[in-house]
């Protein structure tokens, strides 16, 4: 690696981690509402790259993972176990409409927009909630930071989970699994609405051992696709894990 690229990757990584130095999160009352807001969906993309760009494509699988097995009861069973009250809560109409530019598109923001906030503190109040979590996708954004730059690859409007195959020695049987999904923590005071912390899965990468390209790598069969479900469900638990040391009773 070049002194250059090694200072430029040290500065993104020093810029990353500065984001999100802050005080922690207050402690919440044992016993207290959290809502669980997930916007997720349940597709899975394949992206595969290819040694010339021409070679490379992208495929995404609808629907082949349940979202309350893999996030809802995970978090449910986590919060519950700290002494909290877990509700799912179902997103307004305006939230679901800008999703993309309040959430999706703020991932390396300690802050959320003025009118997210707003929105979020009415839900809040309408469902006597004392903090949310919510799980959004997130954009392939600061790829240097991930372990082996094994990210950079991946073009920056791929969202969510899914895997990555190459033309690289046993790219295509050992692919990488990523986690571009974000988990808010939003806290409501009597003084205000805002965002605690956020915990951003695209930062870690992992493997698929069990994965088998099959005679053709463009179109997998419904078995093979089947086998991410307890992969990703492994790497959402990693995830929740992360998040609920941020979430302290008082």
């Amino acid at each position: 690696m070049s002194k250059a690229r090694a200072i430029l990757i040290a500065g993104l990584l020093l810029t990353w981690t500065s984001v999100w130095a802050a005080d922690p999160p207050p402690p919440i009352p044992a016993g207290a509402r959290i809502g669980i807001i997930d916007m997720m969906s349940s597709d899975v993309t394949h992206f595969h790259v290819g040694k010339a760009p021409v070679n490379s494509f992208m495929r995404t699988y609808r629907g082949p993972l349940s979202l309350s097995e893999v996030i809802d009861e995970p978090l449910i069973w986590s919060l519950t176990n700290a002494g909290f009250e877990p509700v799912a809560v179902a997103p307004t109409e305006l939230l679901r409409r800008q999703k993309q530019a309040w959430i999706i598109t703020t991932n390396d923001s300690n802050k959320l927009p003025r009118a997210c906030n707003e929105e979020l503190d009415r839900l809040m109040t309408d469902q006597n909630l004392i903090a949310l979590i919510i799980v959004a996708a997130g954009p392939n954004t600061n790829p240097e930071s991930v372990e082996g730059n094994r990210l950079r690859k991946l073009p920056n409007y791929v969202q969510g989970w899914g895997f990555s195959t190459s033309d690289e020695p046993e790219g295509t049987t050992k692919p990488v699994v990523f986690n571009l999904t974000q988990m808010l923590l939003v806290h409501k005071t009597t003084d205000n609405t805002r965002l605690e912390y956020r915990e951003w899965g695209g930062s870690y990468v992992y493997e698929w051992s069990n994965f088998s390209p099959g005679p053709d790598l463009k179109t997998l069969p419904d078995a093979e696709i089947a086998k991410f479900r307890p992969v990703i469900a492994d790497v959402m638990k990693r995830q929740i894990a992360r998040l609920m040391p941020h979430i302290k009773p008082e």
